[in-house]
């Protein structure tokens, strides 16, 4: 607290302090006003603005440019497990077999090394699991007739051209895409790992029960606005009007 170094009128530096710090000197003639409460400050800039963890964190970030595809990923009431997947597929950091073997060009030669372990057909990469790959083209082709994307080619880079095409949309089915989109991307990826790690293999049809029972349940726990739309949408999932609340609005 000042008041704890400004006595009698005068401030009362320990001595070794005016050695170690010379700027302090500029302050002897600087006399504070004891009827205000002490504040502790933070100069941004030109600014000086109440001090606070979360205004000095907005001082020193380092900025990069906005992502135009935020909202796609992170949307209120989506599955974060499924968030942080896609968001890991936008930045193309997910350790595909083709990226993890840039790392060894011996074993490039081996191409049961580099093979998708879904249809034994192709290099293990993002553009292949999502979705241009036989078996996962035949899981995104059986689930996207439950959103409006059936004339959606299976490939990642049209998925985000069409969501982004409505990244503005408020519609319940636009965030029922967003949440299916992350579904199948995720089970597709837990069952490539199942397959690399466990040697364990599930059918097609299996892993669209999953998509769809996912999606299914998170739709039950949404509390949804009434209009016709909406209890066609949830009628498309087995989900009656008990999901929409009436808000007055």
């Amino acid at each position: 607290m000042v008041a704890d170094i400004f006595r009698d009128n005068s401030w009362a530096w320990p001595s070794s302090w005016r050695d170690l710090f010379p700027a302090i000197n500029q302050l002897d003639h600087i006399r504070p006003d004891q009827n205000k409460q002490d504040r502790l400050l933070w100069k941004d800039g030109d600014k000086l603005i109440d001090y606070s963890s979360a205004t000095v964190w907005d001082t020193i970030r380092v900025r990069e440019q906005e992502i135009n595809w935020v909202s796609i990923v992170w949307f209120p009431q989506c599955i974060p497990r499924h968030a942080f997947l896609v968001w890991l597929i936008m930045r193309r950091k997910l350790l595909t077999r083709d990226k993890i073997l840039k790392w060894d060009f011996s074993r490039r030669k081996n191409m049961n090394m580099m093979c998708c372990l879904l249809c034994y057909a192709d290099v293990d990469s993002h553009d292949h699991l999502f979705f241009e790959c036989k078996f996962s083209e035949q899981v995104w082709k059986s689930v996207r007739d439950k959103t409006d994307m059936v004339d959606v080619d299976p490939k990642w880079v049209s998925i985000i051209g069409w969501l982004m095409t409505r990244i503005r949309s408020k519609k319940a089915s636009f965030y029922v895409a967003r949440l299916l989109v992350g579904a199948t991307a995720y089970t597709i990826w837990q069952e490539r790992n199942a397959r690399l790690f466990k040697n364990q293999t599930r059918p097609p049809e299996a892993i669209c029960e999953v998509i769809l029972k996912t999606v299914r349940y998170k739709l039950m726990g949404v509390k949804f606005k009434p209009c016709a739309n909406v209890k066609s949408l949830l009628g498309k999932w087995g989900i009656d009007d008990a999901a929409m609340i009436d808000d007055g609005g």
